[in-house]
């Protein structure tokens, strides 16, 4: 019998045989393993990623995957712990998963992208696969968030795209895993902008010491809340349109 949340890893073959001939899709967390501070884990983008399925898997009865942590990350690959693939690398391992479960009978995968640096690696694998599958994946780039944090957030952003363990990535751990937040060691740092920043690809350790671009000490537990909750409201409608539409 399949649990309330349907997770791939804990099923038999029999389980998931069953349950890909009513529900024909599934969701993947996709994180990385880099610094986020002196106060936060290394898994901070997976641990947000995998909440987020884990409802809209509840939500929707969708098959929930687990979690990719070996992910891009190219700007934060000289501090200490982080692991980056290259954006191909990371590309071809998500277009084998989509044909391989495609294979088995899921249509389509929702991927819930938590950590911007892999974002292009997921446009390219969902391209790909349009040209060269019936496979298909669905790219959900953190839906909303720009505007939870402009709307739940009370500290100023450091950057207009970017935010990377400031208050927004602080209180959402705090709101999902706060046993793995340090916030003694929380810090605000507000880095001198260069303005060649995203024109040509800096690495941080040369203008961030901490590892923090924000202030990470307004974080609290509602606001990650809050701000989580906006996010998955987002993404479920995203999966629901694309299901109406696309007829998976």
């Amino acid at each position: 019998m399949i649990k309330e949340i349907a997770r791939h890893f804990e099923m038999s073959w029999t389980e998931f045989e069953d349950l890909v001939k009513e529900r024909d899709f599934a969701f993947l967390p996709v994180g990385a393993l880099e610094q986020h501070g002196p106060h936060l884990p290394m898994g901070t983008d997976v641990i947000i990623a995998e909440h987020v399925c884990e409802r809209l898997a509840e939500a929707t009865g969708g098959l929930l995957l687990p979690g990719l942590a070996y992910t891009p990350s190219f700007s934060l690959r000289r501090f200490p712990g982080t692991v980056s693939l290259s954006d191909e690398t990371f590309a071809a391992e998500l277009v084998e998963i989509a044909e391989s479960l495609f294979e088995h009978g899921v249509k389509t995968i929702f991927i819930f992208v938590a950590h911007l640096g892999a974002a292009a690696a997921c446009k390219a694998a969902e391209r790909k696969l349009l040209l060269t599958s019936r496979a298909r994946f669905v790219n959900l780039v953190l839906p909303g968030y720009n505007e939870a944090i402009k709307k739940y957030c009370k500290s100023k952003r450091w950057h207009a795209t970017f935010a990377h363990a400031e208050e927004y990535e602080t209180s959402a751990v705090l709101a999902i895993r706060p046993d793995l937040v340090d916030m003694k060691k929380a810090v605000s740092e507000y880095p001198e902008h260069d303005p060649l920043f995203g024109a040509v690809s800096i690495t941080w350790d040369e203008f961030c010491e901490s590892g923090v671009i924000g202030d990470a000490t307004a974080a609290t537990a509602e606001t990650g809340r809050k701000i989580m909750d906006h996010i998955f409201r987002e993404s479920l409608d995203l999966v629901k349109r694309y299901r109406d539409t696309r007829g998976s």
